[in-house]
């Protein structure tokens, strides 16, 4: 057998095993949505913390989609984050994102966004009054 025909050979034989064997999307975490003034806000980045936490480090976060929806994801996107009931700050940051927000949403010891959460209704985080590109 020659040179090009064992290449060819390996090639069939490894090409299958490569396709689909990539980084999959972690899903089926606590799905919420970011909104300013009731428009959506995609292409942010969503970090969730407890409330009553010492420490600064975030329990998870979320990035989203167009139509301003995310699902939380543990750190490193190491699987799905669901929330158990309780109090959440959380803080948001562009990742993409023409619009402009404020600093202090950024910081989990300056942001406003609190919500006291139960898994019976929806985590909706609203940003009022930033300008939207048209």
């Amino acid at each position: 057998m020659n040179r090009l025909n064992i290449l060819l050979t390996l090639s069939a034989i490894l090409l299958p095993l490569s396709v689909g064997c990539g980084p999959q999307p972690v899903t089926g975490g606590t799905s919420g949505t970011l909104v300013t003034s009731g428009n959506p806000l995609g292409e942010m980045q969503v970090h969730v913390y407890r409330s009553d936490a010492a420490d600064d480090t975030p329990l998870g976060f979320g990035v989203t989609a167009a139509d301003g929806s995310f699902e939380l994801v543990q750190p490193a996107a190491a699987g799905p984050l669901q929330l158990e009931p309780g109090k959440y700050l959380f803080t948001v940051e562009s990742v993409g994102s023409p619009v402009i927000l404020p600093k202090k949403y950024a910081s989990r010891k300056t942001t406003p966004l609190e919500v006291d959460w139960l898994p019976d209704q929806p985590l909706e985080l609203d940003i009022p009054g930033l300008k939207l590109p048209r």
